[in-house]
């Protein structure tokens, strides 16, 4: 934040103005308009959800008031097919001035040569203000093609309330508490925990290392596939035993966040995993006081997996500056703060842990805990035929379809070819 991945979730001529750039507190090069220069519009491509969607609009407002020269358009699509029409919009020669992207994605489309560098708008002490593990995956060749939107970790949001009346003190921290307690919650109607499919790999990737397993290994000289390995399939067995033994709402295999969050509003379902894209619903639910989170629970080690979204401007743009200038003024540090007040939402930028806001929030105390345990998916070329591959393992376990080593099997083996290619 799952930031969303799907339901998601949600990046002239040059003058020398210093004022402007330290307004901007970026070192931005600043752009010079004169008045007579017609209002340029500038795409922005995005899957924002609807609480995303209204807070953009809100700053895209006060940007355009400060820049009347520059208009940025919002495209919102959250259709399924978003990555295919964007993929035949650029190889055609189009596509948005800005696209907000998964970081796999983002990471293919810097290899295919499709975003345009930033390194002239933005200076290198600007990168420091991002965790290493964000933004390094956008540094190709020593230059900057992207810039993380926002940053997410998954936790295990849990029914306080639910817990209690089954006697149960605190969150598990470990495999073995977690299948106990769901053993405990699941009654009546009720699931203990709602673990699901239907994001493909995401969801799964912290159980995988948590088991002591890896996504990739050097091979000859490549990457292979190493999700296959005993501790692999370990973790998947984990995630089948508990819905075979019927600890999980059924249907797991397509499941996604959205079907599992009514449920736990409902108090029909005592865990699931999510990220800060899901405080701002649930204390909109009527539910405080009834829910908290904490750090997913350990296997053999503690783990959980980066979320969030980048921006890149595209190579296809033909106003590359405004749209970097519409970024510098976007990752101000005012300007993140009112974004991650309006959404509760945790910091994308490493300068604003420091602020009291932040500070006293509890909720966000426990997402900076998961922050420090968290590791990045795949940023090889391949990542997104990787994720794939291991997503559909993760269903066809789910479903029954096949065994979680058979499952695993297939999947590295079609994300070897992919590797391979």
């Amino acid at each position: 934040m799952a930031f969303k991945l799907h339901p998601v979730r949600r990046w002239r001529v040059l003058g020398v103005l210093v004022a402007a750039a330290a307004l901007a507190g970026l070192g931005f090069a600043s752009l010079s308009y004169g008045a007579h220069r017609a209002a340029v519009t500038i795409t922005f491509q995005e899957q924002f959800n609807d609480a995303e969607s209204a807070q953009i609009a809100k700053l895209v407002n006060q940007f355009e008031t400060a820049n009347p020269n520059i208009k940025v358009q919002l495209v919102r699509d959250n259709d399924s097919s978003y990555y295919d029409k964007l993929a035949t919009q650029i190889i055609g020669g189009g596509g948005p001035d800005i696209a907000r992207v998964e970081p796999p994605k983002a990471v293919q489309y810097i290899t295919a040569q499709w975003a345009a560098p930033l390194d002239q708008w933005f200076p290198k002490t600007f990168r420091k203000q991002f965790f290493p593990s964000t933004i390094g995956p956008l540094i190709r060749g020593g230059s900057l093609y992207g810039i993380p939107q926002d940053v997410a970790t998954l936790v295990l949001y849990y029914r306080t309330d639910l817990f209690k009346a089954a006697g149960i003190t605190h969150a598990p921290t470990t495999w073995a508490e977690l299948s106990a307690d769901a053993r405990k919650l699941t009654a009546n109607g009720r699931y203990g925990i709602g673990l699901f499919g239907g994001w493909g790999a995401f969801e799964f990737y912290p159980w995988l290392w948590q088991a002591g397993a890896q996504v990739l290994k050097p091979s000859g000289g490549k990457m292979a596939a190493a999700f296959n390995s005993p501790a692999g399939v370990s973790a998947l067995q984990l995630w089948t035993t508990l819905q075979n033994e019927k600890l999980m709402p059924p249907g797991a295999a397509t499941l996604t966040e959205d079907d599992v969050k009514g449920p736990f509003i409902a108090g029909k379902l005592a865990m699931f995993t999510s990220g800060p894209w899901s405080v701002q619903s649930l204390k909109q639910a009527g539910i405080n006081g009834k829910w908290s989170v904490a750090p997913l629970p350990k296997g053999k080690t503690k783990a959980s997996v980066l979320g969030g979204l980048d921006v890149i401007v595209l190579k296809n743009s033909k106003h590359q500056a405004e749209a970097a200038k519409f970024l510098a003024w976007l990752y101000q540090d005012k300007v993140q703060a009112a974004w991650d007040r309006a959404l509760s939402y945790i910091p994308v930028k490493k300068t604003l842990y420091a602020t009291p806001a932040f500070k006293r929030d509890p909720l966000s105390k426990q997402f900076f805990a998961s922050l420090q345990i968290s590791r990045s998916r795949p940023v090889v070329p391949q990542a997104a035929q990787v994720d794939d591959a291991l997503g559909k393992a993760v269903q066809a376990a789910l479903s029954g379809a096949q065994s979680p080593q058979a499952a695993l099997d297939a999947a590295a083996q079609t994300a070897n070819e992919a590797l391979n290619h």
